[in-house]
């Protein structure tokens, strides 16, 4: 008798449960279509004529009528926005900003969490707090400083900028906050120095979180797309991003060009996540460092 009665008020929580599931699925699947619908069209958009594109688009015609690689041969050899060359200059600039990134971050993160200095916890939340203040109201006095120093038109004007990203320390130093410090306790009665112990010790354990630190770095970075535009003004030195809108033409709108070169542009990042996206998942737990 009893075990009926609990069977009976088990099944509708458990259907409870299934619904919520269900729901919760639905609405997910719906997000992930919303959000894949436009790199769904502007794919076979890259694939469309000049004339299909400005003809028939109040149409919403997903699938071009005429398909045609011409875009994609347009953006390869084009002079005027030389597209082997923003390449390179992205891989040049995205790549030297992570490898500075990670080295400025976690040396950083470890004097912030394991070293000992007068008013380290002010000045770490005041810098946090300097970071709360938008990027774009920057802008001008950050180019009148690169124009002072002569960097303007180089790629190091786009380096450097990203270099003390507080947020990347914060996210170092908390993860490092897991690491039992009896590690540390320990090396230091063995005899080993602070810098034996954020190589061989912190180090190790700070993989997971530095490779989320690289990506949301390279992406950032790769994708950046105002602050080349006004620092950079020959096109040969010009970003893979910023330099997609060289491909406009002034006298007509040649979107399918232009969502060509963002198709191309959208792979090295998207090989990168493929690729990373084990060591992004164990990034974001914090306390990975020690189980692993």
């Amino acid at each position: 008798m009893y075990s009926g009665m609990q069977t009976k008020t088990a099944l509708p929580a458990r259907l409870r449960r299934e619904w919520k599931t269900l729901l919760l699925s639905v609405l997910l699947f719906a997000l992930a279509a919303a959000w894949l619908s436009p790199l769904v069209f502007s794919f076979f958009a890259s694939f469309k004529t000049n004339v299909e594109m400005k003809r028939f688009s109040k149409y919403l015609n997903v699938l071009p009528l005429q398909w045609t690689t011409d875009n994609y041969a347009f953006v390869w050899n084009n002079t005027a926005a030389p597209f082997v060359s923003m390449v390179m200059n992205s891989f040049i600039v995205s790549g030297v900003t992570v490898l500075l990134v990670l080295f400025i971050s976690s040396t950083s993160a470890y004097a912030y969490e394991r070293l000992q200095f007068r008013g380290k916890e002010k000045l770490f939340w005041f810098l946090f707090g300097l970071s709360m203040i938008p990027g774009v109201v920057a802008l001008v006095p950050q180019y009148y400083l690169y124009d002072a120093l002569g960097w303007t038109n180089r790629l190091i004007c786009l380096i450097t900028p990203a270099l003390g990203n507080v947020f990347n320390i914060f996210l170092l130093r908390n993860f490092m906050h897991g690491i039992p410090k009896d590690m540390d306790e320990s090396a230091r009665i063995d005899g080993a120095s602070d810098l034996h112990i954020y190589l061989r010790i912190i180090l190790p354990c700070l993989y997971p979180a530095m490779m989320v630190v690289a990506l949301f770095t390279f992406t950032a970075s790769w994708n950046d797309l105002m602050w080349p535009s006004l620092a950079i003004t020959t096109p040969s030195r010009l970003t893979l991003t910023a330099g997609i809108r060289l491909l406009n033409d002034s006298y007509g709108g040649y979107y399918e060009r232009v969502l060509a070169a963002c198709m191309l542009a959208v792979i090295p990042t998207f090989l990168l996540y493929l690729f990373a996206r084990r060591y992004f998942m164990q990034g974001l737990q914090l306390s990975a460092a020690v189980k692993g």
